[in-house]
């Protein structure tokens, strides 16, 4: 079955909460472990709206089944980068709707200048590492130890990308946009 992939609207807002909530509680994926009150949720979609963020939901009827956003960052010479957040509820997990929504949210933010994304990911979440890197998302640290929960200690790896630009002679698309993997001779 396909799931439309949408920009959020304010009716998804409660279950797009509870989306986040079911997710957040498996202590698995994300650095909450528990939904934010409904107020808190409508607030963060009104400020991403704002802002201009790309903030996408898949939908099973009018039922949010998984989200991707890129928040773009606030600080003095860090607005052309993004942080990417996504989530898909279990039973929904496993038929390529993670990486399209990682996709539809990816390909909005290059439309909106964004110059690079990062994100987050748990060491042992190894399916969405590989998904990640598939996309062309590249690890640029770990930092040890940063998540200490039921089963232990976890590192985390910060993987990021940058907005592809156009190719000059000679030069691919994929070595213009990640210059630290271009070949040396």
């Amino acid at each position: 079955m396909t799931y439309p992939v949408l920009p959020i609207e304010l009716r998804h807002i409660e279950s797009f909460g509870d989306c986040v909530g079911e997710v957040a509680r498996e202590r698995r994926y994300l650095a909450i472990v528990d939904a934010f009150p409904a107020e808190q949720n409508a607030l963060w979609v009104a400020v991403n709206r704002a802002r201009g963020n790309p903030l996408y939901v898949a939908l099973d009827g009018d039922r949010v089944v998984g989200w991707c956003e890129i928040r773009r960052e606030t600080l003095p010479g860090r607005e052309h980068c993004g942080t990417l957040g996504v989530g898909v509820r279990r039973g929904f997990r496993g038929a390529g709707l993670g990486r399209r929504l990682i996709e539809t949210a990816i390909a909005a933010a290059w439309q909106r200048g964004f110059e690079r994304i990062e994100l987050w990911v748990r060491s042992p979440n190894s399916l969405a590492i590989r998904l990640y890197e598939k996309l062309g998302f590249v690890e640029e640290g770990r930092r040890r130890n940063a998540v200490r929960l039921d089963d232990g200690f976890e590192d985390e790896l910060l993987m990021a990308m940058m907005a592809p630009v156009p190719a000059g002679p000679g030069v691919s698309l994929t070595a213009a946009a990640q210059p630290w993997q271009r070949e040396t001779k």
